[in-house]
Parts: C-alpha cells; sequence; structure tokens
C-alpha cells in the first residue's frame, strides 16, 4: 500500500542526503557525476550518491573520486534498482566492493498506538543520558554484551551530540533501570526513525514495538506527514516493520565501498 503522499516523500527522502546540513556536520558538493558529502570532523565518512553516470565512465569517475577525496576509501550509494543493475556490475569489475542495500519504508496503516508494558520506563534521552543511548545502539547492532571499543564509543558520541544539539530525538525503554532499547529519529515535518536497537538480554518482550508504537502515535498527534524507517530490506526486521504498517518503500539504494589503494584502474597511473 501506498503513502498517499508517495511522490513528494520519495523526493523528499532524497534531498535529505543530497543537502548540507552545517547543524550536523555535513557538507555536499554537487559534481559532474553527483552529490559528494563529507562529515566534519570525521575524514572517513566520505560519500558520493551516484546521480549521472554510465558504465563506460566509472573508470573516469573512480579517479575523480580518488582525487577530490584525497584517496581515501569512498562510499558510493547507487539510487533505485534500475540503475543499480546497469552500473553494480561496472562498479565491482572495476574492483569496488558491493555492500548491504537500505531501503526506507513510509507508515501507511493501521495508526498504531500506544500501550503500556509492566516494569518498563521510556525517557527522552537528555544530554547527561546520552552515554546510555550510545551503549544500547553499539550492543544491540553488534549483538553482544562486551563493552563496545573506545574509539568507537568517542565517535558515536560525537554525532549524537551534534544531532541532540539539533534535530535528533532520541528516546531509551528501561526495564528495573537498565537500558533495554534505544529509538532515534529526526524530527520535522516527515520523521525519520534511523537508530531502533535492543540489547540481546532484553530481546522478545516488546519493548522495540512498544517504542516504534509510540513514536508513530505521537507522530500522528503532532500533525507529521509521515513516518519513515530506514533499515536492511533483506533483514529480518523489515517484515516486523511491515505488519506494523511501514508498506511502502519510497526510497532504495545500494551501498559500494571504492578503496584507491585497491583499484586495479587506479594503480600505476
Amino acid at each position: 500500500m501506498r503513502h498517499p503522499e508517495h511522490d513528494r516523500l520519495s523526493e523528499e527522502v532524497r534531498s535529505w542526503y543530497r543537502t548540507s546540513t552545517p547543524e550536523l556536520g555535513y557538507h555536499v558538493v554537487r559534481k559532474r557525476f553527483g552529490s559528494y558529502r563529507r562529515r566534519a570532523g570525521d575524514p572517513d565518512s566520505v560519500l558520493i550518491i551516484v546521480e549521472a553516470l554510465s558504465p563506460e565512465e566509472v573508470p573516469e569517475f573512480l579517479a575523480d573520486a580518488s582525487s577530490y577525496f584525497d584517496q581515501r576509501a569512498v562510499n558510493i550509494w547507487i539510487e533505485d534498482r534500475k540503475p543499480d543493475a546497469t552500473l553494480g556490475p561496472a562498479l565491482i569489475a572495476a574492483g569496488v566492493s558491493a555492500d548491504k542495500a537500505n531501503t526506507h519504508l513510509a507508515h501507511v496503516r493501521p495508526r498504531q498506538e500506544r500501550f503500556q508494558l509492566p516494569g518498563i520506563t521510556v525517557e527522552q534521552v537528555m544530554p547527561d543520558t546520552l552515554m546510555d543511548y550510545v551503549l544500547v545502539k553499539l550492543k544491540g547492532f553488534a549483538n553482544s554484551e562486551d563493552a563496545p571499543p573506545v574509539e568507537d564509543v568517542e565517535k558515536e558520541l560525537a554525532v549524537r551530540q551534534k544531532e541532540l544539539a539539533s534535530i535528533g530525538r532520541f528516546l531509551v525503554a528501561r526495564v528495573n533501570d537498565e537500558p533495554a532499547v534505544i529509538l532515534g529519529y529526526y524530527d520535522g515535518s516527515d520523521r525519520l526513525i534511523f537508530n531502533l536497537a535492543t540489547r540481546t538480554p532484553f530481546r522478545m518482550r516488546g519493548i522495540a514495538r512498544h517504542l516504534l508504537c509510540q513514536v508513530v502515535a505521537d507522530s500522528y498527534d503532532q500533525g507529521c506527514r509521515s513516518v519513515v524507517i530506514n533499515t536492511d530490506p533483506d533483514d529480518t526486521p523489515v517484515r516486523w516493520y511491515r505488519r506494523l504498517g511501514f508498506t511502502d518503500e519510497v526510497y532504495w539504494r545500494r551501498n559500494y565501498r571504492f578503496e584507491p589503494a585497491r583499484s586495479p584502474i587506479l594503480i600505476g597511473r
């Protein structure tokens, strides 16, 4: 089922990644082959969103990417399945590695209502509780209760601090005061849910659903035009999201990783 504003929403989501957002540290430059993006303070975050490229131009494109980003490894996004079917094989033949796909699903129906879970408290994350959010996110995504590496914690914390000071909103659910589940979203007329993670000891209890339904209900109460969630289309949670009403795919991309030092077409240039 499609969102009533599918076309507008699809263009809106695309614009999120092509627009400079200094408050979040992102700077975007439009070049011949697409949008070249980097994040302040993170030299390894460079990204190119391909917009105009033919398979024959791939060697020239990769040379330009290597030169512009000072031979750093570059993430490359190909949006939509049809161009990916053409450009993907050309990139791989040039030594670029294919990574996971990503989809953005808009909530259509039914409206999710809030519900209570005994022993669960939900709180809005503030600067002094942001570390709880960071640790749950890293442990949840790693599927491990081991302490995350210090450098990963510091990097994640720096990103979330900028978001919290701008349009980022974060929730943490606690079980007997223990942080168990987190949800992060960007606020606005169109809300984007970009993080939802549960620590392994607290899974299969409905806590993540509790958080997600709360945000969806709040979004409708606040008059938001849409609620969008991004996820791996091949991962298990996507089926769960669809059952909860996130049924309209408004954006899709395939991620690639280009490492100039290992590229056969650049070695010797």
